[in-house]
């Protein structure tokens, strides 16, 4: 018992270095979780649009209704979702890491909609590829995968040489993950820059996927 009780005290002397390091290690895992939650969102509803009208097949050809109400519909819950997983993110950020509120935390609403915009800005082509192709919902995991590894979810952009960034934040994904990253882990503005042209390619993005869906939406009920 004296030898259990010594070892407490030095322990406590420690105490520290323990709090240090338990913290420490907190700011990695919400760190990692924080973009982990926003890859998770990208990946479930791109995966979604390869199966999304096969699964309401019966409803569609049975209900006159806008088609692409489908994959907003899956979008706006991956959205709830991730609101619920990111609170947690930022309760612990407060409290562990900035100790206060940050500014930049403002907009995180806009960074919601950027997400928003440009996710089903993908899945909205690649909901219509799959009515005619079944091969995508085979092939989209292989492009996932390749496009996790180019984007800044476990390392941070700072890390690929400068001369590439260019050509490597014509990634859409990547430039969203700063963004959040900036925003949430670090608690500053993030350059304007950025965050004007992420706003303007998440417009074009869903502009332009929606003009393709709308394009063939007709023939829908027709194949699936």
């Amino acid at each position: 018992m004296s030898g259990s009780g010594s070892r407490l005290r030095r322990l406590w002397r420690y105490r520290e270095l323990l709090h240090s390091l338990v913290v420490r290690n907190l700011k990695v895992k919400y760190q990692r979780s924080m973009l982990g939650f926003v890859w998770n969102f990208v990946l479930q509803t791109l995966n979604t649009g390869t199966y999304i009208f096969a699964e309401h097949s019966r409803l569609t050809r049975s209900v006159a209704f806008p088609s692409e109400i489908l994959v907003f519909g899956a979008a706006g819950s991956r959205l709830i979702e991730f609101v619920a997983e990111i609170a947690l993110v930022l309760i612990a950020l407060v409290l562990l890491h900035h100790h206060q509120v940050p500014e930049s935390f403002a907009l995180l609403p806009v960074l919601a909609l950027i997400q928003l915009l440009l996710v089903i800005g993908l899945a909205l082509p690649i909901a219509t590829l799959s009515v005619f192709y079944y091969d995508v919902y085979h092939a989209l995991p292989i492009a996932l995968t390749t496009l996790f590894y180019l984007s800044p979810v476990f390392y941070p952009a700072e890390m690929v040489p400068e001369a590439a960034r260019t050509i490597y934040f014509l990634n859409p994904i990547a430039g969203l993950l700063t963004l959040y990253q900036d925003v949430l882990y670090w608690g500053r503005m993030p350059s304007p820059h950025l965050l004007g042209g992420m706003l303007a390619a998440a417009v074009a993005f869903y502009l332009v996927g929606y003009a393709v869906f709308r394009r063939y939406a007709a023939v829908f009920p027709e194949i699936v």
